[in-house]
Parts: C-alpha cells; sequence; structure tokens
C-alpha cells in the first residue's frame, strides 16, 4: 500500500513540475452567423431575414499546459470574450398604391453585446520546434445577453517566437443553435450558430 502512495505521489509531483502557464489575450474576428429563417409569403411576419456581423471580437484568459516539452501536450484554456456583434433585420413587404403594387422592404438595425466565458481543453501535436497544431472542444457560457450555454469545437495553429511568448490562431465553431436563445424584442425569430476567428499571443510566466 505504502508503494502504491509513493508511485502516485511521484507521478502527480512528475506530472506537476511539467506545466506551463500564464496569460493569454486575443483579438479576431466573428463569421456571418447561420440563420434558419423559412421565406413563406410577402407580408407574412415570419418572413424576417437577418444578416449578422461582429463589430468587436477580444478575449482574456489564463493558460495551463501540461507536458510542454513534449512533441504531444495539453493546453486548458479559461477565457473571457468581449464581442460586439451588429444585426440588420430585413422584412420584405407588398403595398397597393392605386392600381400598382410596390414591394417594399422594412429594415432594423441594433447592436449586442455578446460576453462568453469559456474553458477549452486542447490536445497539440508540435511537429517542428517552433511550430504546433491543436483540436480540442470549448464548453462555453453566455453570460450576456442572455445566460445560454453552448459547446464549440477548436482547432488551432501556434508559432513559439521565444520562451516568453507564443502566437496562436483558432477557429471556434459553437455546435447548439445559441442564437434562438438571444430572441427579446427586435431580434425576435432568428436562429444560427456563433463562430470566430482569434489571433492570440500567450505569455508564459513560468516555463519548463
Amino acid at each position: 500500500m505504502k508503494n502504491v502512495l509513493f508511485l502516485l505521489l511521484l507521478v502527480s509531483t512528475s506530472t506537476f513540475a511539467q506545466i506551463e502557464h500564464g496569460v493569454l489575450v486575443g483579438i479576431g474576428a466573428g463569421f456571418p452567423l447561420q440563420d434558419s429563417w423559412k421565406q413563406t409569403t410577402w407580408g407574412d411576419e415570419s418572413n424576417w431575414s437577418y444578416r449578422h456581423d461582429y463589430k468587436l471580437n477580444s478575449m482574456i484568459g489564463y493558460r495551463f499546459r501540461f507536458l510542454p516539452e513534449q512533441k504531444f501536450f495539453y493546453d486548458l484554456d479559461m477565457t473571457m470574450g468581449f464581442q460586439k456583434m451588429e444585426t440588420t433585420k430585413h422584412f420584405p413587404y407588398y403595398e397597393s398604391i392605386e392600381d400598382g403594387i410596390y414591394f417594399s422592404k422594412k429594415t432594423d438595425v441594433f447592436d449586442e453585446f455578446v460576453m462568453p466565458i469559456s474553458i477549452a481543453a486542447s490536445w497539440n501535436w508540435r511537429f517542428t520546434k517552433k511550430f504546433h497544431l491543436g483540436v480540442g472542444i470549448a464548453p462555453t457560457l453566455y453570460v450576456q445577453s442572455q445566460a445560454v450555454f453552448d459547446l464549440s469545437v477548436v482547432a488551432k495553429v501556434g508559432y513559439r517566437l521565444s520562451k516568453r511568448c507564443e502566437f496562436g490562431l483558432s477557429y471556434q465553431y459553437g455546435c447548439f443553435d445559441t442564437l434562438k436563445h438571444f430572441n427579446d424584442g427586435p431580434a425576435n425569430g432568428r436562429r444560427g450558430h456563433l463562430s470566430d476567428l482569434m489571433l492570440s499571443v500567450y505569455i508564459p510566466f513560468v516555463t519548463k
């Protein structure tokens, strides 16, 4: 029993000794969001069309890297995002003026501030001394403008510039139809997923 406890202590101490961690900051852009609105007839209030654009997309967080000197290593990123999204809403309709029929389009534009908090776990492969590729998952809780849970998949590439600096480019795609929960007020009726492309800088405080 003592031997088993000693072995577990030795393994845990060895793993802890191979942990690198530091601050993570990023800036990026979101992609147009996928809306599944259904076109019916002119004048039908369900016939709203949406176009979404990110005006600002930034992130701050902290990274723990396990087995950083190995060919295969693992990242655990705890991040908070700050995203401003502009939505343009179109509604086509027709009206009859005297003997003619005229087609028109109502437009409504509004902004939203979105704040996601996520914990992303990724598996990484170092294929050169400085470059690595990674894939993972990122459970995400949007706390603004609504409390909504999403599960995102992540793909990334990283470049280690120096011992104290690493650049990364990551793509994150939300698997759930998150936008259907953000349908208060003028946004009523929209659907879609959230995705973004992020350029990040990782600054390790403790390196191995």
